[in-house]
């Protein structure tokens, strides 16, 4: 999502990318072409790049003032939605969270007493034939199971 905003009016106009299309870089204010030249010949071709750069990288690298390079740099972070969220959202993403059970009471306590948390990555490492591949299996027929029986 781009804002402009119209000088006749005073409002600004949001411009979000049709499907399937991205932004680039001459989408943000204060880059221009020569400007985007310059950013791809030292390697930024996209927002992600530029949206972790530095005020001051960026205006070296890019050769335009630090102000306009902070304005840049926001609004690639603000076009990919990145940034922090208000702890309310946070907590609404988590009431979806849901745990699947390694049918070993033991292993549950030890991650929490609930089980392996969904829309995360939990992690198993050990010795050869300490039971990793018998813990993703059973994972893998557990999450299957209705949410009554774990």
């Amino acid at each position: 999502m781009v804002k402009k905003k119209d000088e006749s009016s005073g409002e600004e106009e949001v411009k979000k990318p049709k499907e399937g299309e991205e932004f680039k870089l001459t989408d943000l204010p204060g880059i221009g072409p020569a400007v985007s030249a310059k950013l791809e010949t030292a390697g930024v071709f996209d927002l992600m790049s530029l949206a972790v750069m530095s005020p001051t990288v960026l205006g070296d690298t890019a050769g335009i003032s630090p102000a306009v390079a902070r304005k840049a740099i926001q609004a690639a972070r603000n076009m990919l939605e990145l940034g922090f969220q208000e702890g309310t959202d946070y907590e609404k993403k988590r009431e979806n969270v849901m745990y699947i059970t390694t049918g070993s009471k033991n292993l549950n306590e030890l991650l929490g007493g609930k089980g392996v948390e969904s829309k995360s990555i939990t992690e198993a490492f050990g010795a050869f034939g300490s039971g990793k591949t018998q813990l993703g299996l059973t994972l893998a027929v557990n999450v299957q199971l209705p949410t009554e029986k774990g």
